[in-house]
């Protein structure tokens, strides 16, 4: 597999929270790529674009990649690729949390454009719940996984569950990122 296109297959994994290496991943997968993108990237596409089963690896579309590129928050490919020129991995040099160090019971306000406000509260172990929520898709309740939060950049949240759903994964912050507070008492 070419290592560009690796890379981005790494970032969707870390954006949807698990690996992705079952027919069913595949299916969950194309679903996200849908409700995050509105656009349609076929199960059997993914499953050559990873090189599952049969299919063997096989080079997709530029078309395809701009898709899975706007997924993990990319305006396309390209700018993935110019983004992540020549790096295997960042080093975090803006504000940040790692979130296994918050103290539980904290409160957090995440904002991101065009104005969603979120309040969320530090279970431990970088688990969430929502308990504030304005103009978001996110509820009230919602609980789930974020392992970093850093000023400015997407955020991706596994394992994100909500009573009545299947565990799912959700980016905020797509264009712009998102700012975050700490609230102390």
């Amino acid at each position: 597999m070419d290592k560009d296109i690796a890379r981005l297959c790494k970032k969707i994994e870390a954006a949807l929270g698990v690996a992705v290496n079952a027919s069913g991943d595949f299916e969950v997968l194309a679903r996200e790529v849908f409700d995050r993108t509105h656009e349609v990237v076929g199960i059997n596409t993914l499953k050559r674009i990873w090189g599952h089963g049969n299919y063997g690896v096989e080079k997709p579309r530029r078309s395809t990649l701009d898709v899975l590129a706007r997924f993990v928050g990319f305006a396309d490919y390209s700018t993935f690729l110019r983004y992540n020129d020549g790096l295997t991995s960042d080093k975090v040099m803006t504000r940040h949390i790692v979130t296994k160090h918050l103290a539980r019971g904290l409160t957090v306000e995440l904002q991101w454009l065009p104005d969603r406000r979120v309040l969320v509260e530090h279970l431990g172990n970088a688990r969430f719940v929502v308990r504030e929520v304005e103009h978001s898709k996110l509820q009230v309740g919602d609980t789930f996984f974020c392992n970093m939060i850093i000023e400015g950049e997407p955020i991706y949240l596994s394992n994100l569950t909500r009573e009545g759903m299947s565990p799912t994964a959700y980016m905020a912050g797509k264009q712009a990122g998102v700012h975050f507070t700490v609230i102390e008492d």
